[in-house]
Order: C-alpha cells, then sequence, then structure tokens
C-alpha cells in the first residue's frame, strides 16, 4: 500500500497517514476485512519510524475503522460500506413517531416539570380560590425600577450615544465591564476587566465553565439540597453529579476531602451565601477549608453569589473569589435581582487565559450578548441606581421576612421549625409533623396557597419530605398572613395521613 506524505506540512506525519487510510476504508477502497501491512512493512515503505505508524493505527481503532486481532494476528478493516446492509422495503407505521423521538435524551424525556410549574404559578391543579404564591423566588413586578431604565432607554435615541444596532464585543460591552469592575472593588472583589466574561444569565456561566473544564461523565461536586433545574443542567452536559449535605453553616466540608478523593471531582459547584434553596449562608472557616482543599486537589471552584447583595443584617462575610488567592474560583452573578428579569445580563469572573476562552465560547454558540440589555446594566451602575434599588429591595425583603417569620410562630399547633433567614427572598421551613409531602402540596394548592415542596431539591431522595421553601419576594404583607393561614388549614387536614 503507498502512501505520500508531505514532511513540510503542518499536519503530523502520524495523522497524514491515518487520514489517507481513513479515505480508503470510507471510499470502499479497503473493504471491510482487509488485512492492513503490519506495521515495521509500511514504516519500511514510506520512510518512518515503525511509531508512527502505530499511533495512526491507534488513532483508526480508536475510531472503530479497524481492529487489531491475536489469531490471525494483524491489523484489519472493520467498516462496512452502506451498500454492504442488507436493505429491506420502506417502513411507514403511525404508531412509531420517528426517529427523533427515539433520539431525545432520556434526561429530557423524565424532566419533572412540578418545579417549573409552581415557580411559574399555574400550580398543579387549578384552585379553588384565588392562589396566593410563595413558589417563585422572585421580586415582585412593583419595584421594577422602570423610571430609572426608561430614562437609560430614552438615551438611546441620543445622537451618538449608543448604536445597539451594532455588533457587541464577544467579551462584552467595555463599558459594562468597567461598570462590574467598580461595583465589584466596593465587594472586595479586585479584578482587572480582563478578567470579566459577560454572558446571558448564570446557567450560560456554569455550562461555559463546564464546556472549557470538564468532559462527559466527568464529576462535580454540588451541595444538596439542589436546585432541580441546575441539576438538570449538569445532567444534560453528561456530568457525574455528587452531592454533600448542608447544615445551618452551609457545605459540610468535613466531608468533602472523602468525596474528593473517592470521586476525584474535576469542579465544585457551591452558592455559599443565601444558598438556594436553603438561603444558609457558609461559615468563614468552612470558606477557608473549602479553598484549602480546592489548592491542595487542583479543583477549581464555581461560585454563584446572585442574592449576597440582599443583606438585611449582620456583618457579611466575605465571597469566595474575594478571598481566593490562587486564582481557582470563576465567580458567577447577574443582575435579575439586583435590577430586574427582563434586562437578562450577568457575568464571570476568572484568569484572563480562562476569560479568553469564555470569550471565544460565546462568540462562536451565540456571538454576543444582546447590547440594549448590557446598556441598560451598565447605566444603571454607572449612575449609582443600582445601590439606591437594593436598600429598596432590601427593605423590602426584611419586612416581608419579619411578617412570615411572625406568621409561621403565631401558630403554635403547627410544628413549624426555621432559621430566621439574614437575607434573601425565601425561607427554608422544616415541618416536624407527620404529614405526606404530596397530600399536603394538593391540599394546599385547593386552600390557594402555593410552594416548593422539600423533596424537590433532594434528587438522591435522600430526605426532604418535611421541608418546605416559602418564597417572600412576590407578596404582599397581607398575602403572606393569608397564605400562612390556608398551609396551616391544610397542615392539620391532612395531619396523620400517609
Amino acid at each position: 500500500m503507498k502512501i505520500s506524505i508531505n514532511r513540510k506540512a503542518h499536519t503530523p506525519v502520524y495523522a497524514q497517514i491515518r487520514n489517507d487510510i481513513r479515505q480508503r476504508i470510507l471510499s470502499g477502497e479497503l473493504a471491510n476485512g482487509f488485512k492492513l501491512p503490519a506495521e515495521r512493512t509500511l514504516a519500511a515503505n514510506i520512510g518512518v519510524h515503525r511509531n508512527t505508524i502505530v499511533k495512526a493505527y491507534e488513532e483508526l481503532i480508536s475510531e472503530d475503522l479497524i481492529k487489531s486481532s491475536i489469531s490471525p494476528r494483524g491489523y484489519f478493516v472493520t467498516y462496512s460500506q452502506p451498500a454492504d446492509f442488507k436493505r429491506g422495503g420502506s417502513f411507514k407505521s403511525s404508531r412509531y413517531p420517528g426517529a427523533l423521538s427515539f433520539m431525545l435524551k432520556e434526561e429530557y424525556l423524565q424532566m419533572d416539570n412540578l418545579f417549573a410549574k409552581l415557580f411559574y404559578s399555574s400550580g398543579v391543579d387549578s384552585p379553588n380560590v384565588p392562589l396566593i404564591s410563595m413558589a417563585a423566588d422572585i421580586i415582585t413586578p412593583d419595584l421594577y425600577p422602570r423610571k430609572q431604565l426608561n430614562q437609560i432607554l430614552s438615551e438611546l435615541s441620543e445622537k451618538g450615544r449608543f448604536d445597539w444596532c451594532d455588533f457587541a464585543p464577544s467579551q462584552g460591552l467595555p463599558q459594562l465591564i468597567q461598570s462590574i469592575q467598580s461595583f465589584l472593588e466596593k465587594r472586595h472583589i479586585h479584578v482587572s476587566p480582563k478578567e470579566i466574561q459577560i454572558v446571558g444569565e448564570t446557567y450560560e456561566a456554569l455550562q461555559f465553565a463546564a464546556r472549557i473544564f470538564l468532559s462527559a461523565r466527568d464529576t462535580i461536586i454540588c451541595e444538596e439540597p439542589i436546585s432541580p433545574d441546575m441539576l438538570q443542567v449538569l445532567q444534560s452536559l453528561a456530568l457525574n453529579v455528587i452531592t454533600i449535605p448542608m447544615d445551618e453553616n452551609g457545605m459540610q466540608t468535613q466531608y468533602l476531602e472523602g468525596l474528593i478523593v473517592k470521586y476525584r471531582p474535576r469542579m465544585i459547584y457551591t452558592i455559599p451565601t443565601f444558598h438556594f434553596p436553603t438561603n444558609t449562608i457558609m461559615s468563614l472557616s468552612r470558606r477557608y477549608e473549602l479553598l484549602e482543599l480546592s489548592y491542595k486537589y487542583d479543583i477549581p471552584i464555581v461560585e454563584e453569589d446572585c442574592d449576597s447583595v440582599l443583606r438585611y443584617e449582620g456583618v457579611p462575610i466575605p465571597s469566595l473569589k474575594s478571598l481566593d488567592t490562587m486564582g481557582n474560583v470563576i465567580y458567577v452573578n447577574s443582575f435579575i435581582a439586583t435590577i430586574c428579569p427582563g434586562v437578562r445580563v450577568g457575568y464571570m469572573v476568572a484568569p484572563e487565559r480562562t476569560v479568553n476562552r469564555f470569550s471565544m465560547l460565546m462568540e462562536n454558540s451565540r456571538i454576543f450578548v444582546n447590547p440594549i440589555g448590557q446598556y441598560l446594566a451598565s447605566e444603571f451602575i454607572k449612575k449609582g441606581y443600582i445601590y439606591d434599588h437594593i436598600d429598596t429591595l432590601c427593605d423590602f425583603g426584611k419586612k416581608n421576612r419579619d411578617c412570615l417569620c411572625s406568621a409561621l410562630s403565631s401558630y403554635d399547633e403547627i410544628a413549624y421549625r426555621f432559621q430566621v433567614p439574614k437575607g434573601g427572598t425565601a425561607l427554608w421551613c422544616c415541618l416536624n409533623e407527620d404529614i405526606n409531602p404530596q397530600a399536603l402540596l394538593y391540599k394546599a394548592h385547593e386552600l390557594g396557597i402555593s410552594y416548593m415542596p422539600g423533596d424537590l431539591f433532594f434528587p438522591f431522595m435522600n430526605k426532604g419530605d418535611n421541608f418546605l421553601r416559602l418564597a417572600y419576594g412576590n407578596v404582599t404583607e397581607e398575602e403572606i398572613a393569608e397564605g400562612v393561614g390556608r398551609l396551616s388549614a391544610a397542615v392539620a387536614a391532612v395531619r396523620g395521613r400517609r
């Protein structure tokens, strides 16, 4: 078999040999069962080292185009041309939906949509009374800073102000990156503009990080409980998700090294401040322990930090990113809570080399993030509106938090157990009752109150039946009092039922 190679070409010699043989196999010149020349024979014919042929053959074996055999000894083509397959007649049946239905990944066929239905307040079924939703962890639209945003939008029409019709850089608008840099400075996160990448939202940031650092079937460690939609994002990337338990001080890092040694994770994902869904805060000592293990085993950490500014009391604990001395932390945040969901702009902070890769992924996947949203976010920060808006959100959230805690505590006959959250927009509650969680969910909805049942956040069924997540960011004080009354009536109605 004669193979011509170009020693001046950029393509390695072994790859030229592999490509030549592959083309001959795919074209049918080398048919199924054809025996290839021995390694030494082909090497002598071409004038290369035997190891070059070995590498070319190994590549072809990995592609299932040839196989190595001991008896008979040698390398044999294992690829059949389409014409070699037996063809049957046309197949038509209304019972079978077509190839795409069978090709859907299993995780998408089995996705439980209860979380989404509750989040968007459509509930389980239509209730008998108007629904009070304490399921969606969102800020009431009444607090959206429409006046300031409309003022910024009006500036778009000013000549030479900003050309939103044009392309935007894949890393993000320079003015937004500078605004974020100044915003982070106030939170003791000191980074250069080259270390900031603009994204659409936090899930996109996590997907970028996974694509850069992870491969299919790699392991990632996450806190449990975990958001169902975040778990689905990770599983859709074909990652092996291992969870670590939490307590009132966040991730139980005393178990982390054992999990690292056993599973060899390639990444750790955490929400250390106002964790979703528990709203807990990881202690400072555990943050240091997490970072030390990250450095010891060379494991990057993705830190999501979207709600940490919504703090009502206490001294803020430094973010993992602000404590990171080795560049192991990828910091992820967005403006969904601090401005409004419609802006749909987030960002991630990482070492410059990593950000360069993120920018390449952005350019290849969606080219750039919507420039209007970027401009809105940039000006909102630059004009100082964001700081006044955060104060407004905190005043509202603290008032509603106090109202919810007071309402739950007023029902002595119901065993509600909870820690008073220091911030965020939801309360994680344990119901120390003999309760069937499904029966409670449906009875509560029948009475006109929705919430997030705790078992949704425990995908590996460790626990969760007695937990409730009650969001208070999108309801009034009157609705909170009425909602807790309806919830308590539902508890009393299904108590003892299994």
